[in-house]
């Protein structure tokens, strides 16, 4: 009505979280538009949500509290339980995309490791980003790289095999020092390799020979042997393939090699997992080969499977309380027998298997990357005693140190090493890098930096077991060599075999021509000294003079004596 007043009445009340409806994780969980589950450290289902029953096409009453791979055998050994055990293992969150054929389903999954243990699995339902059934058959049974037939549908074709009670045989075959081709060209020159071989490889296909590639540097042929077919010259004709050098897109041309393991069905094993392994078990025992080799299983490579594995560990662990120890060998002046350089050899007496020979467990720390941690540890004892003996003795001989080849091309070794050559306050002048006949590698930028960076700092690089191989001379001419050694297979053949006098003379005048130092190994009989001194070699490590002593040995011998004979 006209003149009457207007008003609103607004009413308050106090409102709190208490009094809505509480959100919850499950809540969240259960209204997300992909799959969620949790698994525990064993791999067991914890929790599932509503999408993950949906994808799963299960109900969770039935598959909580049950292990994955009970639920889901054929994801055993897949892409899903890689990435689930790195996940667990390395405590990182990976994501990939694979097929899983039970369900004819394309999952995109994200595992991420939990602070308490167990994993958060994201995943959903991606088989429609896939144009046709045929891209994604292609997808799923073949390698993108080479064309070739994938791990998974290799593990089918033996399971198939297997269970046809078919004899056939594994060619398990791994291309050799693929990482330092990478290195030393590119990422694209490994590519370029391995889709030549797959071509070559293709050559042998047919109804009784599968060929595939499986991972990284490795490809698996299963041959069904026809009556009178040799295994032996079967896998001489896949040696064949590496006999010709490969051209890359540089125009550049590598020769390479590979090791090739051979296991067969029913003689060696009767399942797919034991069958594939012992091949591999034979393709690392044809790696102690050089060149392309070949080697058949035989029962004895389990058990040295099993000590390697026990050394895998022992290296994994800590060194110090494991019996990893050092020996020192001097090296003499046969002129005035006066000590002018050690060399530290890597010993290590295994609580478990005893004196492990240092060929052997350098290799397997290469293998598994713990070469670094492993010669970290070899200097912090050296450095530590050399310091000890410089306070204590005026030490200032030189002491050589062996480096393999990866350790040579890897930057953030060296900044360790010099960072702790400063830490101790090591002089340079008294450490020497010895290069092994064994790092025929890799004349790579990155190695070549980093020798530059040692002979800049002042410290001695040597090319231990000088003359065993041709690119022995072309190190002279790529890295920044100081002194040379002589190995100690031309030092032995003195008086016994007058062309290797003759070498070992042109050696000897070869380092003297580039003014390099000159040592020479496996000096035992004094016709070898003496003969050695007559040519101008005056510098000798060996037998005659001393062996390889421990570090309380050493010190007893080479310096508590002088200490005595000084305070007189």
């Amino acid at each position: 009505m006209p003149g009457t007043p207007k008003g609103v009445l607004v009413f308050h009340k106090p409102v709190t979280l208490h009094s809505t409806q509480p959100i919850t994780a499950e809540i969240v969980l259960e209204s997300m538009t992909e799959g969620f589950c949790l698994l525990d450290d064993a791999l067991q289902l914890i929790y599932i949500n509503e999408k993950a029953e949906e994808l799963f096409r299960t109900e969770r009453r039935s598959v909580v509290g049950r292990g994955l791979f009970e639920l889901f055998p054929e994801a055993m050994d897949s892409l899903f339980h890689h990435h689930y055990e790195r996940a667990l293992r390395e405590q990182v969150t990976t994501e990939f995309v694979d097929y899983y054929e039970p369900l004819d389903t394309w999952f995109q999954v994200k595992a991420s490791p939990m602070k308490k243990g167990g994993l958060a699995i994201f995943f959903q339902d991606v088989s429609e980003r896939q144009k046709t059934e045929a891209q994604l058959t292609e997808a799923a049974y073949y390698d993108y790289l080479t064309g070739l037939s994938n791990r998974r549908s290799i593990l089918q074709t033996t399971r198939s095999m297997i269970e046809r009670k078919e004899k056939f045989s594994v060619f398990h075959i791994s291309i050799d020092n693929l990482n330092f081709i990478n290195a030393l060209h590119n990422q694209h020159a490994g590519e370029t390799i391995m889709k030549k071989i797959a071509q070559e490889l293709k050559s042998f296909s047919s109804d009784s020979c599968h060929v595939g590639r499986m991972d990284g540097n490795e490809f698996i042929v299963l041959l069904k042997p026809r009556t009178g077919e040799n295994l032996a010259e079967f896998a001489e004709q896949i040696e064949g393939i590496f006999y010709t050098s490969i051209s890359l897109e540089n125009e550049k041309k590598v020769t390479i090699s590979a090791s090739i393991g051979i296991a067969c069905y029913p003689f060696d094993a009767e399942s797919t997992d034991e069958l594939l392994s012992f091949a591999e078990m034979a393709m690392s025992e044809a790696k102690n080969v050089h060149g392309s080799s070949y080697a058949f299983f035989r029962p004895v490579m389990k058990i040295q499977r099993a000590r390697k594995s026990i050394i895998e560990e022992g290296l994994a662990g800590e060194l110090k309380t494991t019996g990893f120890y050092y020996t020192m060998q001097p090296q003499i002046d046969g002129r005035s027998n006066e000590l002018v350089g050690v060399e530290v050899l890597s010993r290590w007496n295994h609580p478990e298997l005893g004196e492990i020979s240092p060929p052997e467990f350098i290799q397997v720390a290469e293998e598994t990357g713990t070469i670094v941690s492993l010669t970290l540890h070899l200097l912090t004892e050296v450095f530590t005693k050399i310091k000890e003996w410089e306070n204590h003795f005026e030490w200032n001989v030189r002491t050589a140190i062996n480096m393999t080849a990866s350790l040579l091309s890897n930057s953030d070794f060296f900044d360790q090493f010099f960072y702790m050559m400063d830490r101790y306050k090591i002089n340079p002048d008294l450490i020497e890098i010895e290069i092994t006949e064994q790092a025929e590698l890799t004349y790579s930028p990155k190695t070549l930096e980093n020798l530059l960076l040692c002979k800049a700092k002042g410290i001695s690089i040597a090319i231990d077991d000088f003359g065993t191989g041709f690119s022995m001379i072309s190190y002279l001419t790529h890295f920044p060599i100081t002194k040379i050694k002589i190995d100690r297979s031309f030092v032995q053949k003195i008086g016994q075999d007058t062309k290797s006098e003759a070498v070992l003379k042109s050696l000897i005048h070869l380092a003297r021509s580039i003014e390099c130092e000159l040592v020479a190994e496996g000096v035992e009989r004094n016709e070898e000294a003496a003969f050695l001194r007559a040519n101008d070699c005056d510098v000798y490590q060996g037998y005659l003079y001393d062996k390889p002593l421990k570090v309380i040995e050493f010190e007893q011998k080479y310096l508590l004596v002088e200490d005595k004979s000084s305070k007189k």
